[in-house]
C-alpha cells in the first residue's frame, strides 16, 4: 500500500526532524515493505491548504499524523479536508493528544477512523496488515477505533526492547534544512539531526504528560546500539545532533559508557541534551563534554521549594544551582527552563526565582507560565474542582484560566519580562562579560554559535530589546 506519515501544518523555528513519523516509517519498511512518503508540514511551516494540496497529489491508501495538544486544532482541520478530497483514505492520528483523548476524537471528529496510543513503531504495521486484509484490527495493541458502534479500545503500549527497532529513516525527511532559531538567531550549524538514545521518565511531574504516556517507565538502549547510529550519522554527514531523551542521564554508568565509547570511535559532533539538577555529578558532565555534549537543558522551574514540591520535582533550589554552576565548570553552555504561575504561588516566590536568574547566570533562559494540558496531574486536578469546560480538551490553556489563586495575565506576563530582563542584566556586567568570553573559548559550540551570528542584525535587536 502507499502510507503517508505527516505532522501538523504550522508555523515554526524549532526545525527539529520528526523523528518519530520517521521511526515509524523504517518499522513498516521492515516488517512490510510499503511505499511509505513523510510530510514534515510542521517544520515545512505548510498552511492547511498546502498540506491538503499535497495529500491529495500523493493520493495515499494510508494517511497518518501525529499531533501534542498544541497542535491538535491544526491537525484535525487538516485531517477533516482531506477526508473531504479523499473519502477512500484511512485516516490515523497519533502522538500524545491522541493517547491522551482518544475517546473524545472518534466521538466527535468520525471521519477518523483509528487512534494508536502510546509508541506505534509495532502497531502500525500491524494495522496496516489488517487494512490490507480487510480485517478488524481488535487485536492491535495500542488501538482504538468504533465500529458499527462499537467502541474498541486497548491500552496503549510501549516498546520494551529498543535495540530491536530499525534506525529512523532520516532519508524521508528531506525538505527541510533543520536547524534550530531563536528570535531569527541561529543556534544550530551544520547537518542536524535528533536522537533518542532512551525513551520513558520514571518521575511525576505534575505539569509534564512524558510519565503518564511512558507509565512511569525508563527504557534504555544499550550503549552499543546507540554508538552504531551515532557512528552512522556521522558517515552521513550530520555534525549536530539533539538528544531528546526525557532522561539521558538516569544512568550515569550507561551514560558514562556512552562517552567512553563517542570518544573511542571518533564521533566527532556536537551534543545537545537535557538532564535533572539531582543527577549531574561533575564527573559524569566533565566526561559528556569532552565527548562532545556541549550544551545542557535543565528543567529548573522554581527557586521555591514549596512551588517544586506542588510540581512534584523531587529536586531542591540549592541542587539546581549547583548542577548549573557543576555544568559551567565542566565547560557546557546550560539553559534552563522556568515556569511562573503555579496555584497559590506568590510573587515573592516568582521574585525569588528571578533572582535565581541573576546569582546562578545560566547562559540562557526559557521562562513560561505554566501550561494546563490534557494528560498532566494538573489537568486532572482541574477537572476535579470543576474547572475545565467541555471543548478545553482540544488545546493548551495557561493556569490563569482555570485558578484563582493564580495571580493575573498581566501580572505573569510582567513576570515573565522581568525574569528575561534579569537575564539581560547580570550578563551586561563585567563578571558577566568575561564569563562570556570564557564559555567561547572552552566550548566549541558557543564558538560556533557566536561566529555565526557576529553580524546578525536580530542579535543586536535582541539585546536592546533585553535592555528596555
Amino acid at each position: 500500500m502507499k502510507v503517508v506519515l505527516s505532522t501538523p501544518p504550522w508555523k515554526t523555528s524549532e526545525l527539529w526532524p520528526p523523528l518519530g513519523l520517521l521511526y515509524i516509517a523504517s518499522s513498516v519498511a521492515a516488517q512490510r515493505g510499503d511505499e511509505v512518503k513523510v510530510i514534515d508540514a510542521f517544520c515545512e511551516n505548510l498552511k492547511k491548504e498546502d498540506l491538503v494540496r499535497r495529500a491529495i497529489q500523493e493520493r495515499p491508501d494510508v494517511f497518518g499524523m501525529n499531533c501534542s495538544t498544541h497542535t491538535f486544532i491544526s491537525a484535525i482541520d487538516a485531517l477533516r479536508e482531506i477526508r473531504i478530497a479523499l473519502p477512500d483514505t484511512i485516516l490515523v492520528m497519533g502522538g500524545f493528544q491522541a493517547t491522551f483523548a482518544a475517546d473524545r476524537i472518534l466521538r466527535e471528529f468520525p471521519f477518523v477512523n483509528f487512534i494508536i496510543k502510546g509508541e506505534a513503531e509495532k502497531s502500525f504495521p500491524r494495522l496496516l496488515t489488517c487494512i490490507e486484509q480487510g480485517k478488524i484490527p481488535a487485536d492491535v495493541e495500542g488501538i482504538e477505533f468504533i465500529e458499527n458502534a462499537h467502541h474498541h479500545s486497548n491500552p496503549p503500549t510501549l516498546i520494551d526492547d529498543l535495540d530491536s527497532l530499525p534506525f529512523p529513516a532520516r532519508h524521508l525527511a528531506h525538505d527541510v534544512d533543520y536547524a534550530y532559531y531563536f528570535n531569527n538567531i541561529r543556534l544550530t550549524f551544520g547537518k542536524l539531526t535528533t536522537f533518542c538514545s532512551s525513551r520513558g521518565c520514571p518521575y511525576k511531574c505534575t505539569y509534564c504528560s512524558c510519565a503518564a504516556f511512558s507509565h512511569r517507565k525508563w527504557r534504555p538502549r544499550s550503549a552499543k546500539n546507540v554508538i552504531e547510529e551515532l557512528e552512522s550519522l556521522q558517515g552521513e554527514g550530520y555534525e549536530s545532533c539533539v538528544m531528546i531523551d526525557d532522561n539521558l542521564t538516569n544512568s550515569k554508568k550507561r551514560m558514562e559508557e556512552i562517552c567512553d565509547l563517542i570518544r573511542s570511535k571518533r564521533i566527532k559532533m556536537q551534543f545537545y541534551c537535557e538532564g535533572r539538577v539531582d543527577n549531574a555529578p561533575y564527573s559524569l558532565l566533565r566526561k559528556m563534554k569532552k565527548a562532545g555534549f556541549n550544551i545542557i537543558y535543565y528543567g529548573v522551574e522554581s527557586a521555591s521549594q514549596h512551588v517544586l514540591d506542588y510540581y512534584k520535582k523531587g529536586i531542591t533550589p540549592e541542587q539546581s544551582f549547583r548542577a548549573v554552576q557543576t555544568a559551567k565548570r565542566a565547560g557546557m553552555v546550560v539553559v534552563v527552563s522556568l515556569i511562573i504561575g503555579a496555584p497559590g504561588e506568590t510573587k515573592e516566590e516568582i521574585l525569588k526565582t528571578i533572582e535565581f536568574i541573576r546569582k546562578a547566570r545560566p547562559h540562557a533562559i526559557q521562562v513560561n507560565v505554566l501550561d494546563c494540558l490534557i494528560g498532566t496531574a494538573i489537568w486532572k486536578e482541574m477537572e476535579e474542582k470543576g474547572l475545565v469546560q467541555p471543548d478545553d480538551w482540544k488545546t493548551n490553556h495557561r493556569i490563569y484560566e482555570y485558578n484563582q489563586e493564580s495571580l493575573s495575565k498581566a501580572e505573569l506576563d510582567e513576570l515573565v519580562d522581568r525574569g528575561y530582563a534579569a537575564y539581560a542584566e547580570t550578563w551586561k556586567s563585567a563578571g558577566g562579560a568575561l564569563e562570556a568570553l570564557s564559555i567561547v573559548m572552552r566550548n566549541q559550540t558557543a564558538r560556533i554559535v557566536a561566529r555565526n551570528n557576529l553580524f546578525n542584525p536580530h542579535v543586536r535587536e535582541w539585546l536592546r530589546s533585553q535592555g528596555r
